[in-house]
């Protein structure tokens, strides 16, 4: 099922680290609206939030493009373990 060539894989890699960070930037996001909404006052500014979220985007791509190739290739060779028991 899952079984990419060395093109596609770099793709899939690139567009599930970038969803990862995305996912994980709107989670921080949302963390820090929420602080400034039931503090009595604004816990953190305008450019706190969108620092942060740059700062979290940047990190989390950088770990996330180390994880995801291992993990599509912990898939594939599930996968061809399965086809060979076979």
């Amino acid at each position: 099922m899952v079984n990419f060539e060395s093109k596609d894989k770099n793709r899939a890699v690139f567009l599930l680290s970038v969803a990862t960070s995305v996912v994980l930037m709107s989670l921080f996001l949302l963390g820090t609206l929420l602080a400034n909404i039931y503090s009595g006052e604004a816990s953190y500014t305008l450019v706190d939030v969108v620092m942060g979220c740059i700062f979290v985007f940047i990190i989390t791509i950088i770990i996330s493009l180390s994880l995801w190739p291992r993990v599509l290739d912990w898939l594939e060779n599930r996968e061809q373990v399965k086809k060979s028991e076979l």
